[in-house]
């Protein structure tokens, strides 16, 4: 206990000179009936019945040159027309954002200081489950805080970047994270920073619970790339993917959850015009053993465009095998009437679904392409079509890969499943397709 107890304070007196607090101000336009009458400038950007109202928000960020480049979280400064670092000794500078990664929640912001006391970053990959870290940040406008605790899990996907093409493999820990920490260092106990902290899991808001950290390899390799070009040139392979779970493996004739399942192929990827479907389940590209989503991601991730990859997936229980070329990924690649009730058998009930027919309004309405499909216009609460995902507005195109433009289709397919059985519901929205796995109750 004693050497613990030395090695976390000699650490911590190492590093907190290179972890920073970060002030970002925005200034927000706020209704004030007051002013509603007033004329306002010419050229006010703000409208004339507004007041504006300063907000500053603080969190933290990690140096990692002497020349003033700093890692933090893109949630900490986007958006910000003015962002201020104060470092340990208090003095104050000016930031300018060089890049932000939305994938990642990395971003990259630089002051104009030399001979910076700056953090190396460590190897992630080399992390353990139950190793000793500390998390050093200025959580609640408390400068300079540190906290200690255990990594608890590896490559934990929480699903706080909403994007099919998010990079999510966080590192969890016990150590006390809290509002104010984003963007802070997670250290191991050789002084390497490990991840940079970026999100708590907890019922109160504050710290009770558990805190995650982006890995430093992505960090290392994300940064390094805002740095030279101010964004990230990244690998487009054009699919949406699910793990499989227990109930998904049964309803496509696995004898265990294996590889990760394709959801969607958008229109014209790479993926596409190699001539993988929905429904395939990739189970290694190239040489490496797919076992989960982000598994696949950081692969992917790591390779340039212009990359050719082996996919080896199932299809129907058979095993293919075909190569897929890697774009540069540009932009946004692709990805809510009055109902009539529909009466059915008390299995259809069950599944706490209401459908009916899509209608050429619907289509224009809703943005879709499909001719053909069920519109979900009812979906119970606490029931499996709840359960599984499923929500009002949503539209029907196929299920057990069979195309359904009727309820009675449906009603049929449902009442030849037994107690236990899967149903797999393909469903359109205007961001893509999805697939859906409903248990017969």
């Amino acid at each position: 206990a004693p050497a613990l107890e030395t090695a976390i304070a000699d650490l911590s007196r190492k590093l907190l000179p290179s972890v920073a607090r970060i002030t970002s101000t925005i200034d927000a336009e706020i209704y004030s009936p007051r002013r509603e009458n007033r004329s306002s400038r010419p050229f006010s950007p703000f409208s004339p019945g507004a007041d504006i109202m300063r907000q500053e928000s603080t969190g933290s960020g990690v140096i990692i040159s002497p020349d003033g480049y700093i890692v933090t979280n893109v949630h900490v400064v986007d958006g910000a027309q003015q962002i201020t670092v104060t470092l340990a000794d208090n003095r104050s500078f000016s930031a300018d954002i060089i890049g932000l990664d939305r994938f990642t929640e990395i971003a990259v912001i630089k002051i104009a200081a030399d001979k910076l006391p700056y953090a190396r970053l460590g190897r992630s990959s080399d992390c353990r489950v139950g190793d000793w870290v500390v998390a050093i940040g200025n959580p609640m406008n408390l400068h300079s805080t540190v906290t200690v605790g255990v990594i608890s899990a590896l490559h934990r996907t929480i699903d706080i970047i909403q994007d099919d093409f998010a990079l999510e493999s966080f590192i969890q820990t016990d150590a006390a994270i809290n509002p104010g920490n984003s963007g802070g260092a997670l250290v191991n106990l050789r002084g390497e920073v490990i991840g940079i902290n970026t999100a708590i899991a907890t019922d109160t808001g504050y710290g009770m619970g558990y805190g995650f950290a982006i890995p430093s390899d992505i960090v290392r390799k994300v940064s390094a790339t805002l740095i030279r070009y101010g964004r990230i040139i990244r690998p487009y392979f054009g699919i949406a993917m699910l793990n499989v779970d227990a109930v998904q493996a049964r309803a496509l004739g696995l004898e265990r959850p294996m590889g990760v399942l394709v959801d969607d192929v958008f229109p014209d990827s790479p993926a596409a015009r190699a001539g993988l479907q929905p429904l395939d389940i990739i189970l290694q590209i190239d040489e490496f053993a797919v076992t989960r989503v982000n598994a696949l991601q950081e692969y992917i991730h790591q390779l340039k465009p212009g990359t050719r990859v082996r996919v080896l997936f199932l299809r129907d229980g058979k095993k293919h095998s075909l190569r897929v070329r890697l774009e540069e990924m540009s932009g946004d690649p692709a990805r809510g009437k009055k109902t009539a009730r529909v009466q059915t058998g008390p299995r259809w009930k069950h599944l706490g679904l209401e459908v009916r027919p899509l209608t050429r309004y619907d289509r224009i309405e809703l943005g879709l392409r499909e001719r053909n499909g069920l519109l979900i216009t009812g979906v119970k609460d606490f029931s499996p079509a709840e359960k599984s995902g499923l929500h009002i507005d949503d539209v029907i195109v196929r299920c057990d890969r069979q195309e359904v433009s009727s309820p009675e289709q449906l009603y049929t397919l449902i009442a030849g499943k037994k107690t236990g059985d899967v149903l797999i519901v393909a469903v359109r929205r205007q961001d893509g397709l999805y697939h859906h796995f409903i248990e017969i109750p």
